[in-house]
């Protein structure tokens, strides 16, 4: 992971730990002094989308971007996604628990996994519990060699149940249709916009480009073919207006985006049926 780490004021910095490395996943455990840690936009260009689950002595508060401030209880778990900002602090680490696995361990297993709240992993909850002591009782091991691939599954089980037994806190597909609804908006203001992306959606709305794209793809499409689509349906309706039979066709194509005037018209043919040139000439 890429983290920027700032001890706090009167408190050197301070680091012990043993980390262990597992298939597709890594778990640390020790102690740090007090200190914040940021994910910003500048490390989140490694593309990782790892998820963190962290515990430590005396609990959390960090900040998201575009979801809020939250606090975890001492002992209580905080999930962390590596594709999102965040800004996260602590005054008590004399102990402290990280585990760092791949997001595709659990997206078949935890329906919305992005929608899981982060500090929505109770510190009682059972499942919660025995993923917590199997860490330890693994970190604690002399040694587990051949029994790396089968302690990842048991991992992989625990971490399944954990998050699945959050789903209550999982926004409705009313929140999902809002943020569709949103992004689309966003779309309609800046098609003008030839560095128009996921990732540019992304930033404004803090949440990953992996989840923009299953939004859309749960639609039956993808977000640069609706990108694209408003795109052509936007010179569709300048050509049949009768107040722009001046202008370069190109030139309209260009100004929301199409840069290669071949990718536009073939593009528009295989949309429409028809060339611009013979559009135009229909009205």
């Amino acid at each position: 992971m890429r983290l920027q780490v700032k001890p706090h004021q009167d408190h050197p910095l301070n680091f012990k730990a043993r980390t262990l490395i597992l298939p597709d996943m890594m778990c640390t455990m020790g102690s740090v002094s007090p200190m914040t840690w940021d994910r910003t936009p500048d490390l989140m260009s490694d593309d990782n989308d790892d998820i963190i689950l962290s515990w430590n002595k005396g609990g959390y508060r960090f900040t998201m971007p575009g979801r809020g401030d939250y606090e975890t209880k001492p002992g209580t778990a905080a999930i962390l996604p590596l594709d999102r900002r965040f800004s996260i602090e602590t005054e008590d680490s004399s102990w402290t628990m990280a585990l760092q696995f791949k997001r595709s361990l659990l997206a078949p297993l935890v329906k919305n996994l992005d929608d899981v709240s982060p500090d929505s992993i109770a510190r009682l909850q059972p499942a919660h519990c025995l993923l917590f002591d199997y860490l330890r009782s693994v970190l604690h091991a002399s040694s587990v060699n051949g029994l790396a691939p089968m302690a990842s599954r048991h991992i992989t089980d625990l971490l399944a149940l954990s998050f699945g037994s959050v789903q209550h806190g999982v926004p409705n597909s009313g929140v999902r249709a809002a943020r569709l609804a949103a992004i689309k908006q966003h779309v309609a203001r800046h098609l003008r916009d030839p560095r128009l992306s996921a990732e540019q959606v992304s930033r404004k709305y803090a949440i990953s480009s992996r989840y923009i794209r299953q939004l859309f793809f749960e639609e039956g499409t993808s977000f640069s073919d609706y990108v694209t689509e408003r795109r052509l349906a936007y010179v569709h309706s300048c050509l049949l207006d009768r107040r722009q039979a001046l202008r370069q066709i190109a030139d309209i194509a260009f100004e929301v985006g199409f840069i290669e005037p071949s990718t536009f018209y073939r593009q528009f043919r295989l949309r429409y049926g028809k060339t611009p040139t013979e559009v135009r000439g229909s009205i």
